[in-house]
């Protein structure tokens, strides 16, 4: 930051003055070249910003700011911040209060919080979107909808916790918590890494064409309708965990994914509300699918088309309720009133059985193709 040499200059007011003074520097400058009449183009920020600066017009950062507080606050509709590559650290870097159209983009947002947004209306999220743009630390979204990394600018995220908004992850690479309460998300063309998704009560989401690299996604607490397909999830612990009962009527989709090299590739305990069609099972350590489940419920779920390879082989000591070793492509354990709905499962190379589910606890679709067990079971046939 050059030197001040005035005391009384901009750099002794308060950010919202001082932010006033330059736009009338700037404008008076406008109306002594452009003459009588002539149109004149919208005001930017003329001078260097500083910590805790109210930004009310199109901003281009012209180097880093370095914040104990609040780095900047944006302080009226439609207003373009332009890192210019420069990065922003505060606490939050950038706070937006029921500011509605910011646009962020090319530099990095860090600090204790890289971003806050805070809309007053649940009915009306307040809108913004940032672009090649690195957030450095955790974001923080109520009644919002952010849009990040639309277009070829991509985003870089280290955590988000949203309420109440709808988020949009766009050609990102996210690493830590993306937590989502009463929320819907679209996720596409992104990388995620060394973390989770976890979704309490959030519902309608889309989910697709992402690597989810040790990357569990968490589905919680009546969150359905949820779609996630074209997906590669690997190296987890479970791919997909899903706890608490679900909508009775009303299913989360798991189709068309890539599920590998993770212990369980997907895992259901107490739950229902899922259908997992047209998946590829690969090389999970101790199951593709573990379903232990003591809820009861007319409605069952559906398991069907999917490709199990491999899974099993190297079991991580995991057993059901009864103390039913798991190992293979599917293993059941639910109760009769919650028959999983099984059919044209294909499986080869895996250790112990494709479907291993007790007599009374699943419904034969048909078309399964694999070992199954235990023998003798009246419910299951597998060619």
């Amino acid at each position: 930051m050059p030197e001040r040499k005035s005391d009384y200059g901009p750099a002794r007011l308060p950010g919202a003055v001082r932010t006033a003074a330059v736009l009338v520097g700037a404008l008076s400058a406008v109306l002594a070249t452009a003459g009588p009449g002539a149109a004149l183009p919208a005001p930017a920020l003329a001078a260097a910003a500083q910590c805790g600066d109210v930004v009310t017009a199109n901003l281009v950062l012209t180097a880093d700011l370095v914040c104990q507080g609040t780095g900047l606050t944006i302080g009226a509709d439609n207003v373009t911040v332009d890192l210019a590559g420069h990065t922003v650290s505060g606490a939050p870097a950038v706070q937006i209060p029921d500011r509605r159209g910011t646009t962020l983009v090319n530099g990095t947002l860090t600090g204790s919080q890289s971003l806050t947004a805070t809309g007053s209306q649940l009915i009306s999220p307040i809108p913004l979107t940032a672009s090649g743009v690195r957030l450095g630390a955790q974001a923080k979204l109520t009644n919002a909808s952010a849009v990040l990394g639309r277009g070829s600018g991509g985003c870089t995220v280290n955590g988000i916790r949203a309420q109440d908004s709808w988020v949009t992850l766009d050609g990102c690479e996210a690493r830590d918590l993306l937590y989502l309460r009463q929320s819907t998300g679209t996720v596409r063309a992104s990388k995620l890494t060394s973390g989770s998704l976890r979704l309490e009560q959030s519902s309608r989401g889309r989910y697709e064409n992402n690597v989810f690299d040790d990357f569990t996604v968490l589905l919680y607490d009546m969150s359905r309708e949820n779609v996630f397909t074209g997906n590669v999830l690997k190296n987890a612990e479970s791919a997909f965990y899903t706890a608490m009962p679900q909508s009775p009527t009303v299913t989360n989709t798991i189709q068309d994914n890539d599920i590998r090299n993770n212990d369980i590739g997907f895992e259901a305990n107490d739950v229902t509300g899922f259908t997992i069609k047209g998946n590829r099972f690969t090389s999970n350590r101790t199951a593709g699918v573990f379903v232990d489940n003591g809820i009861r419920r007319a409605n069952s779920e559906w398991i069907s088309d999917n490709v199990f390879t491999g899974n099993g082989l190297r079991p991580s000591g995991v057993k059901d309720r009864d103390g039913n070793p798991v190992a293979g492509g599917i293993h059941v354990r639910t109760v009769p009133e919650s028959r999983l709905k099984l059919s044209g499962n294909v499986g080869r190379f895996n250790g112990g059985h494709l479907i291993w589910a007790p007599a009374g606890q699943v419904v034969d679709g048909g078309g399964n193709k694999g070992p199954c067990g235990p023998v003798p079971n009246p419910d299951l046939t597998c060619l």
